[in-house]
């Protein structure tokens, strides 16, 4: 017995010599036991397709909150053509009603304005009698400056006759004045003549001074049709004046019915029949929404928005409907980004002409951008470590880890575009020759590769 424990011990010891002399086996490409298959890839020149999905809502197109202008009683609310055959106190415009614009949706009543519309017409209308009897004064003066004009010729066509009178008996008083001097007339035709020559002189000098009667006649007739002229003016001047103010009252009148701005629906009220409401800016009546086409809000991040671009396809999913996906374009996006969310505001205008599409309703909008062909590797050969993105490159059959900066990527390629060692300040730029190790996540700093 105690001899076979000696061969025994023999046989343990032998064994044992044996094994200290044997090498150790090499490391595996293969992470250990249950991991993934570590694989040396090289980065590859390829397009990414980017998919930016992000959640959004839909909101009205228009949203008008409508305001009295002036203040006043609620006189009635308008009835609402779609209600024809409800009870009678739900005939009116309400929540829910589609509206067209310029509708008027409630009248308010306002007394002492209405009073004074009726007097600004009144004043309208005297100011008008005005103006139609300071034109038919123009008219009186005018046919009394032409009247005057002709009085004017004729009282010249008598000076004429008077000047040619007396011109004939000057002639005549010389022609007997020197028959008398030479002896062949008696002085008592001399006398004769001479009167009739005075007499002349006196028909001229009355014609001459009609004349200047007459003239002064005109100037006088002209300077009232100047002033009936002037009467025109000012008379059409208070006319427009009237005018102006009855269009001033009637605008303000024009206030008292609230009126929808577009065709929408109703979706608030907050007035009765009686109330009395103010101007003050701060309590609206109705609230009208625009609903064809809508608005759908999708707010992207950062990381995407510089990828945006107006007429981009978007895939928009209502989970609220049962339809399949609407694809719309991108219409239009704020350009900057909000300062607390770090996302850019993008809107998608759909159409709505049954109205299925409801404000608050929520949305999925996906957006597909095919980026250009950059260095990329396979998602997986990038990892992260203290929230910085990390591959290993292999070099003399080890992983050497590396600070990667990344470019763009989707679920199977990352973009990737320089790296560096995790202490340096110095970046290398991707040439297609590195050895990378997938996936990053079986892979340790400094652990043998194949």
């Amino acid at each position: 017995m105690r001899a076979n424990r000696v061969i025994a011990f023999g046989l343990a010891v032998i064994l044992s010599s044996a094994g200290c002399t044997q090498q150790p086996p090499a490391q595996s490409a293969v992470a250990p036991s249950g991991g993934p298959a570590i694989s040396i890839v090289k980065p590859e020149k390829r397009p990414v397709t980017r998919v930016i999905e992000q959640p959004g809502n839909v909101q009205a197109f228009e949203e008008t909150v409508l305001y009295p202008k002036i203040p006043g009683y609620v006189r009635a609310l308008a009835a609402d053509p779609a209600k024809a055959t409800r009870q009678p106190h739900d005939r009116l415009i309400d929540i829910g009603s589609r509206v067209k614009a310029d509708q008027i949706l409630v009248e308010l009543a306002v007394p002492e304005l209405e009073e004074e519309f009726k007097q600004k017409e009144a004043l309208v209308r005297q100011a008008e009698a005005e103006v139609a009897q300071a034109k038919k004064a123009m008219a009186t003066s005018d046919a009394a400056v032409v009247a005057s004009k002709a009085q004017v010729t004729e009282t010249r066509a008598g000076l004429t006759r008077a000047q040619a009178l007396y011109d004939r008996w000057k002639s005549e008083s010389d022609r007997v004045d020197r028959l008398v001097k030479n002896g062949v007339i008696d002085t008592q035709t001399k006398d004769e003549t001479l009167n009739q020559f005075k007499a002349a002189e006196a028909t001229r000098a009355e014609g001459t001074a009609k004349v200047a009667s007459s003239e002064a006649a005109v100037a006088k007739v002209e300077a009232d049709r100047d002033k009936s002229a002037a009467d025109v003016v000012a008379a059409e001047a208070r006319l427009d004046v009237a005018k102006a103010n009855t269009r001033r009252v009637g605008v303000l009148l024009a206030y008292t019915r609230v009126k929808a701005p577009y065709d929408g629906v109703v979706t608030r009220r907050t007035v009765n029949t009686g109330d009395y409401v103010t101007a003050d800016g701060k309590h609206g009546l109705f609230a009208v929404a625009k609903m064809d086409p809508v608005r759908v809000v999708v707010n992207v991040p950062e990381a995407d928005a510089g990828l945006v671009e107006d007429g981009q396809s978007v895939r928009v999913t209502l989970p609220a409907t049962t339809g399949p996906p609407t694809v719309g374009k991108v219409v239009r996006n704020s350009w900057s980004l909000e300062p607390g969310s770090r996302t850019l505001r993008t809107e998608v205008d759909l159409p709505n002409p049954d109205g299925k599409l409801r404000p608050g309703m929520y949305v999925s909008a996906r957006l597909t951008v095919e980026l250009p062909a950059e260095w990329s590797v396979p998602a997986a050969a990038v990892g992260k470590i203290n929230d910085e993105p990390v591959m290993y490159l292999a070099e003399n059959g080890k992983a050497v880890r590396m600070v990667v900066q990344l470019h763009r990527g989707d679920a199977q390629f990352t973009q990737i575009l320089r790296y560096r060692q995790p202490n340096a300040t110095e970046w290398t730029a991707i040439t297609g020759e590195e050895r990378i190790a997938t996936p990053a996540s079986a892979v340790t700093d400094g652990q043998v590769l194949p």
